[in-house]
């Protein structure tokens, strides 16, 4: 019995060298890489685009439920100061009408909360989809078997929070080099065909940890300087991205 499982073990275990053997002959992918996720949604056109209408959308309602809140304020105003004695049927009828309108108008506020959470919701799924379909491409042409979000910023010992969000974080280290946000960042555009606009001096500063680069590579920033460039690889070719382990 034991002669018979010690005979299946090693079964399944050439069985399984063999596999790897024929993945690596194949030359499947087998590297890795890091992406800033809420970088690329920050930086996404059609996402900055959409967020600000909805925006603009959102001030003009919110500016007719302010106008609206106030004629119902100024409704109970002219009610106390009307000289109906309370408990009378003309002020009791008054008190009604100013509790109905103000009920429908918190229903028609948690109405328009709704709507628009939805609405941005949907925002941020398309915004999200495209990005990983994206990387999905830009990963397959580069033999990149494995991209990982990585929340990349300075983090303020005295700040508790910034603290706790980088320990939250479930990837430790990486190499610089394995950085390939600014890389998605330009596909992106270049998918949606529009053309993504040079950074600014400021710009550059404000977007850690990049900073300053020449036109169509990345740059780095004085807290991460990037042990040399990476550039953008031909489609078939392999970036300089570690092999998964």
């Amino acid at each position: 019995m034991k002669q018979t499982c010690w005979i299946a073990f090693f079964v399944a275990l050439m069985t399984v060298g063999g596999f790897i053997s024929q993945a690596t002959a194949q030359g499947l992918p087998n590297y890795v890489a890091v992406v800033d996720v809420a970088q690329l949604i920050k930086e996404h056109p059609d996402f900055r685009t959409k967020q600000e209408a909805l925006q603009n959308v959102v001030k003009t309602e919110e500016a007719k439920f302010r106008a609206r809140q106030q004629q119902i304020e100024d409704k109970n105003k002219a009610l106390q100061n009307s000289g109906f004695k309370a408990g009378t049927p003309e002020h009791q009828k008054q008190v009604d009408e100013i509790a109905n309108e103000y009920a429908d108008f918190e229903k028609d506020v948690k109405t328009m909360q709704r709507k628009f959470a939805l609405e941005n919701s949907k925002i941020m799924y398309d915004t999200y989809q495209h990005i990983k379909r994206v990387i999905g491409n830009f990963a397959q042409q580069r033999r990149i078997a494995q991209v990982t979000d990585y929340r990349i910023f300075e983090v303020n010992p005295a700040e508790p929070q910034l603290v706790a969000e980088d320990m939250d974080q479930k990837l430790v280290w990486f190499d610089p080099q394995l950085n390939i946000t600014e890389w998605v960042i330009d596909e992106i555009y270049k998918d949606i065909g529009k053309t993504r606009p040079p950074k600014t001096d400021a710009a550059a500063t404000a977007n850690a940890p990049y900073g300053n680069a020449p036109a169509g590579q990345p740059a780095a920033s004085p807290q991460r300087q990037l042990p040399g460039q990476l550039p953008a690889a031909p489609v078939g070719q392999n970036p300089p991205a570690a092999p998964v382990r």
